[in-house]
């Protein structure tokens, strides 16, 4: 894991997601010293459908370092049929690239777990 864009980043950031996030539905949550929020976008008609779901991880932290990462996931079906295009991007906000990295290989799942996981 070098970069916030790269397949490894997303395999370490979906582990933490699944482990930290309390449930489907939650749209706050904390991480640590790392707070995390979701909304989700989504529209579905006749033709088309799709969905944009925005994570936003904030991390104010003087000592080490403060960042701001936001993690896009979209998916888009063709009509009621199988999910046609997905993808999924992130993009430090603001900070150094290199503190999100850093901080996401720090990360100990099995003390984050959340409550329910």
């Amino acid at each position: 894991m070098r970069r916030v864009n790269d397949k490894d980043f997303f395999n370490t950031w979906q582990m933490v997601y699944r482990s930290t996030c309390p449930s489907p539905t939650e749209t706050h949550w904390k991480v640590g010293d790392v707070d995390w929020s979701k909304s989700r976008h989504s529209f579905f008609g006749g033709s088309y459908g799709n969905s944009t779901e925005v994570h936003v991880l904030r991390r104010s932290n003087g000592r080490t370092g403060s960042w701001s990462l936001m993690v896009v996931i979209e998916n888009w079906w063709a009509g009621k049929s199988d999910p046609c295009r997905s993808s999924i991007w992130s993009k430090v906000v603001a900070g150094d690239a290199k503190s999100v990295v850093a901080w996401m290989r720090g990360v100990d799942i099995r003390e984050t777990r959340a409550p329910n996981g």
